[in-house]
């Protein structure tokens, strides 16, 4: 398993000398299929956007979305691809929309919620980018830990089905494991045991669980850290199974100029502090002033996920 991580580019290893005998990264994304989570995201839309962009001979890129506010997954991705983000897109190779393919799911349940002609009309993916994951600091530790941890559980159990599969990458963050001040390239001790966290899940309901989460957390500030970094320690027991990726993005922010400058859908992390500070509604902020502002544009975030995907998914499989 490759592991990389912090900002900008996740301390990508570059080799000294390029192989001329490698495909190049859309000669190896050519005529794959490609299986998303998270694609109705922030990160998922840029990395959707890119793919077709520059990797246009791609096969199908299969995003796993669910119903939401009486709109049909295929409502939601009509939605998607009217946004600025895909305005470029949509100028030059509209015919390439017809590659984004809507399967129904829900990283929360168990199987994904995939239906059975799903899983079998995606038999051939080959690639996956599993960046679906609830990003909020105060969800329930159940939910938390069904969505986050179960959901990257339900995720291996399925690629591991997959007889083309070439590289699977969990997104999950710097932040995973918050009690180091420097984070190196490895999977660090375990702060609780994955296996009976979500059967705890699955067995209390919310109350009992919110009752027990400081105490069942320890000194980890909140439940995301905490899900996530259960869940790096399922893709570190299925390193020798499977072709896997572990890609710890720092604060992901706006882009810097791919395909546009300055895009963001949401103001999640420190994106409405920086608008409040852009637009003079916020002048001052109490803080350490020795504290650093991690920050990862999302372009610069995206490019080195598809890199190491193209590193990893260009090396002999061992299966």
């Amino acid at each position: 398993m490759h592991t990389f991580s912090n900002h900008p580019i996740g301390l990508l290893p570059v080799e000294q000398n390029y192989d001329p005998s490698k495909p190049s990264i859309p000669e190896f994304f050519a005529n794959r299929d490609i299986f998303i989570t998270g694609g109705t995201g922030f990160m998922g839309k840029v990395l959707i956007e890119k793919l077709l962009r520059s990797c246009p001979r791609v096969n199908n890129i299969f995003i796993l979305i669910r119903e939401k506010k009486q709109k049909t997954i295929t409502e939601r991705i009509h939605e998607i691809q009217k946004l600025p983000l895909f305005d470029t897109l949509r100028s030059e190779q509209k015919e390439l929309f017809a590659k984004m393919v809507p399967v129904q799911g829900d990283v929360s349940m168990v199987g994904l919620g995939l239906s059975v002609d799903d899983i079998e009309r995606m038999r051939n993916v080959s690639v996956i980018f599993h960046v679906a994951a609830s990003v909020r600091f105060d969800d329930p530790l159940k939910a938390a830990i069904l969505l986050n941890t179960r959901g990257t559980r339900e995720l291996i159990r399925f690629a591991e089905q997959l007889p083309s599969l070439r590289v699977v990458m969990h997104v999950s963050s710097t932040y995973s494991n918050p009690d180091r001040y420097v984070i190196e390239e490895e999977i660090y001790p375990a702060y609780a045991n994955w296996r009976d966290t979500i059967r705890i899940a699955e067995t209390f309901d919310e109350q009992t669980l919110d009752v027990l989460a400081n105490k069942y957390m320890g000194f980890l500030p909140n439940t995301y850290v905490f899900t996530k970094s259960l869940a790096e320690q399922i893709v570190n027991e299925h390193k020798n199974r499977l072709p896997l990726i572990l890609f710890r993005p720092s604060i992901v922010i706006s882009s810097m100029k791919d395909p546009i400058p300055g895009w963001m859908d949401n103001f999640n992390g420190p994106v409405g502090l920086l608008v409040g500070c852009g637009i003079g509604i916020c002048r001052t902020m109490y803080c350490d002033p020795n504290n650093i502002a991690d920050f990862t544009p999302v372009d610069v975030c995206i490019k080195a996920m598809i890199v190491a995907a193209w590193k990893r998914g260009t090396e002999p499989v061992q299966r």
